[in-house]
């Protein structure tokens, strides 16, 4: 009589349930993950992909043309804007305004690509697949949520600047389209100093416009392990050529 030894045919077994438990929970994560970010795609490419033209201030009559991320145009204006908002130069002035309007543009796509994502939708999605998700995770989507939740009276409250006249809004149809420059604009220095001036008193409301931005690029980076995209695009890349 033969005996077989059915130890190793229950342990391949259970390593195999295991190993098709765990594969079907990362399909299932990997299927939330996506569905997160086609939700708020728009506002994550707006966040970390796209670039922006902003206007590097390089003397008192020539400025830099450089094509920044929106963080990286954030860091550029507060770094020009600390150094420069006591300047008498008009063109200095010009160009810390015309980044700051360009940075507000910005906002106001975010904002209205944050007003078509369901909220409530999302939450009941992550509660649908709760189970699935770790502590981390849980913790990472709440906080982008309750960054959603109040990016829109936060930006609405301290977005005062919508008089300044040296770069104006352009408005279509009730619609803010861009911005619009007039040709002699430099040629008004009273104008650009009483626009800059009006920065100064309202730095309070720059500072929440701003810091509310940061914290939501620094969340949804995390969410979406950013650093790690990041670095196998790069090495995707290096390969192809």
């Amino acid at each position: 009589m033969v005996f077989t030894d059915c130890s190793s045919f229950t342990n391949r077994s259970s390593f195999n349930t295991l190993h098709s438990k765990k594969y079907e929970e990362n399909k299932i994560k990997y299927g939330f993950h996506l569905y997160i970010k086609k939700r708020i795609g728009v506002v994550w490419n707006l966040l970390t992909y796209d670039k922006f033209s902003y206007k590097k201030i390089l003397d008192s009559e020539n400025l830099d043309d450089l094509s920044l991320t929106f963080d990286e145009f954030i860091k550029g204006f507060e770094k020009d804007y600390s150094k420069n908002k006591e300047t008498i130069h008009p063109l200095f002035a010009f160009g810390i305004l015309l980044n700051f309007q360009n940075i507000l543009f910005t906002i106001h796509r975010i904002k209205n690509a944050l007003k078509s994502i369901n909220i409530e939708n999302l939450d009941e999605k992550t509660l649908e697949f709760g189970d699935k998700l770790s502590k981390k995770e849980h913790h990472k989507l709440n906080a982008i949520f309750m960054l959603i939740e109040h990016y829109y009276s936060i930006i609405t409250f301290h977005d005062k600047f919508d008089s300044l006249k040296s770069v104006q809004r352009e408005i279509k149809e009730k619609r803010w389209i861009g911005l619009k420059v007039e040709k002699t604009v430099l040629k008004n220095q009273g104008v650009i100093l009483d626009d800059l001036k009006f920065l100064r008193e309202n730095e309070i409301s720059i500072n929440e416009i701003l810091n509310i931005n940061k914290l939501l690029i620094q969340e949804m980076k995390s969410y979406f392990e950013y650093d790690k995209l990041k670095k196998k695009r790069k090495m995707l890349n290096s390969e192809k050529k």
